[in-house]
């Protein structure tokens, strides 16, 4: 019995240290080091620097440009840079694009929001000119900009705005990936035909080599437009070069429109 209460103090004891962890503020520092404690935010500014007191009582101070982030009373703070220049602001929707709030001037409370992407743009949330503002700084997406102008979406429709951007965002670099593979799958096979094509132009003349060389354009042609290649340039083909050294040589442009 008395094994069976230790075993459960200590097992309670482990989960009250686990709980206390997770629930620690932390700082993550430009290094990438994590230190977890008791975190105090100064907020001034360009000035503004961040205490963290671990479990020793051991107190680390970091500037503004020390600092990826910190956790404060379970808020995520970043170093952005603002209207006002770099300050800590308040991450309230994480993604490409990033909604934070930030201290106006002379003012302690986060009432001003600021909208950041990842390749570093940002533009305050205005209260006057909303379409024209926001229509331009994220005229990457159309989907989202009609919506805007139209008046369906507004300032108080900001989350979802961001989630419809990001969306769009996801989608056209799906797309891009997409094309970059298609692209270099077309210039692999074309230049399988250039081989073929170069071969063929420094034989001497032989029956049907004119023939030939305008069945590979045309093979090349269809290639490039993501087309199907006729059967009968195929047949062609191999009907005037199965009979020469370049047999192998269109075997294996043949293999690359498989």
């Amino acid at each position: 019995m008395k094994n069976t209460i230790a075993a459960a103090f200590l097992v309670l004891t482990f989960l009250g240290i686990q709980i206390q962890l997770i629930a620690q503020d932390y700082v993550v520092t430009t290094k990438g080091d994590t230190l977890r404690g008791e975190v105090r935010p100064q907020n001034f500014g360009a000035n503004s620097k961040v205490q963290v007191k671990d479990n020793e009582k051991n107190k680390s101070s970091f500037t503004l440009f020390q600092v990826k982030a910190f956790s404060f009373k379970g808020e995520t703070f970043q170093p952005v840079k603002g209207p006002n220049g770099y300050c800590f602001m308040k991450l309230q929707k994480g993604g490409y694009l990033s909604l934070y709030t930030f201290q106006l001037l002379n003012q302690t409370t986060y009432d001003g929001y600021f909208l950041s992407k990842l390749d570093g743009s940002g533009i305050e949330v205005p209260n006057l000119g909303f379409k024209k503002a926001m229509t331009s700084f994220l005229s990457e997406c159309t989907a989202v900009t009609e919506k805007i102008d139209k008046g369906d979406l507004g300032k108080r429709s900001i989350d979802v705005i961001i989630d419809e951007y990001n969306a769009c965002v996801k989608n056209k670099s799906l797309d891009n990936s997409k094309q970059i593979v298609q692209h270099e799958a077309k210039t692999k096979k074309i230049s399988t035909w250039d081989t073929l094509e170069e071969k063929i132009k420094g034989k001497a003349d032989f029956e049907g080599k004119a023939n030939a060389l305008e069945m590979i354009t045309e093979v090349k042609n269809k290639i490039s437009k993501s087309e199907n290649v006729p059967n009968f340039l195929i047949e062609g083909l191999k009907t005037i070069l199965n009979p020469t050294d370049l047999k192998v040589d269109l075997e294996n442009a043949l293999n690359e429109l498989k």
